[in-house]
């Protein structure tokens, strides 16, 4: 019951976006069993503000302000980090990078955002408390990653990050990286940080210039590293990384553990889509990247599904956990007070 409930609290936003989706924007707030529909490019911020610690905010596809802090333990759920007439998706779009602050001295823990374009990075400010556990950031698309704070337990999945993910010397205990296309260097997290990157595409521009900094002493697998041009900084990895299934072609010299290492070939021969580039899209269109391989059963990785995000347990697509209007009809005006709407959506569960 509770499973239907919040089913159709999800999807009396989605509906709202779809019939009125260049008209207005909707945030919907559960808190407990009480949920409550706010409008307008504010409506991030007004439901946020009503939030309680465990509530749910749902986003409607459009764009809205951001609140100033993520201080609660909320997870908020938006229609899609990019638009896909395929799926039925249009995306929510925040106009502001994503804080997230503690009170001093107080823990704010699972924090869970899905389905969100992001105009900028995600903030993880230190307050001095212990460490935020439990951050969960799913099929979204925002600028970089600066964690100033220690955590445990904090996982990028599915996501779109254009930039650098970036751990301010702090420590990060227990960190996934999982099916992701990262545009930047993986650095900075203090020594003794337990990070994970699985099943993901590193497509820093091998030319970039990041000075004398590499990837971190990270623990690698399944994933894919831009090899080319004439730069070895955006492609390599500190002394005491682990390597293992990943296809890449140069590395740091050092101290680094490599088991089952696939050498780089033209990315026309790699992929599927026959493009020769690993950027996010296609080098011809908009249409975003499935990052399905050509030969998928070469390249596998150690759980035997093929290496980059394609593979693994969360294989990449762009379809967020909030339900999916397949088909509307809805009347151009009422019949006697009475306006006919019909409806088939899509139910897709969570997937953590």
């Amino acid at each position: 019951m509770k499973k239907l409930f919040l089913f159709a609290v999800a999807l009396v936003g989605t509906l709202l976006a779809h019939a009125q989706q260049t008209e207005a924007v909707t945030a919907t707030l559960q808190n407990g069993a009480k949920s409550t529909v706010y409008y307008g490019i504010d409506a991030f911020k007004t439901a946020f503000a009503n939030a309680q610690d465990g509530s749910i905010i749902t986003l409607s596809s459009g764009t809205f302000n951001v609140p100033d802090n993520i201080d609660k333990s909320v997870r908020i759920y938006g229609a899609g980090m990019e638009d896909d007439a395929a799926t039925n998706i249009a995306k929510t779009y925040l106009v502001k990078p994503i804080n997230i602050k503690g009170v001093e001295g107080v823990q704010k823990d699972d924090i869970y955002m899905e389905g969100l374009y992001i105009n900028g990075s995600i903030y993880i400010e230190n307050t001095d408390d212990d460490q935020i556990e439990n951050l969960k950031v799913v099929k979204c698309r925002f600028g970089g990653l600066d964690c100033r704070e220690n955590s445990n337990h904090f996982i990028l999945r599915q996501c779109r990050i254009e930039g650098n993910i970036g751990g301010s010397s702090s420590v990060a205990t227990g960190m996934m990286i999982q099916n992701c296309w990262v545009n930047g260097i993986i650095r900075d997290f203090a020594t003794e940080s337990t990070l994970v990157v699985d099943h993901c595409l590193l497509s820093a521009l091998p030319d970039a210039d990041y000075g004398s900094q590499w990837h971190g002493p990270y623990y690698y697998k399944n994933t894919i590293m831009n090899c080319y041009g004439t730069s070895y900084r955006c492609n390599s990895i500190s002394d005491g990384g682990v390597v293992i299934n990943c296809m890449m072609r140069i590395y740091k010299g050092g101290v680094i553990t490599t088991t089952n290492r696939y050498d780089t070939i033209a990315w026309s021969d790699f992929y599927a889509d026959g493009q020769n580039n690993a950027d996010f899209y296609l080098t011809d269109t908009t249409t975003p990247r499935t990052w399905q391989l050509k030969s998928p059963e070469t390249y596998k990785g150690d759980d035997n599904t093929p290496i980059g995000p394609a593979g693994g347990e969360y294989p990449w697509n762009l379809i967020p956990s909030t339900p999916r209007i397949t088909q509307s009809n809805i009347a151009s005006k009422t019949v006697n007070g009475q306006l006919s709407i019909s409806i088939k959506a899509e139910a897709r569960p969570v997937v953590e």
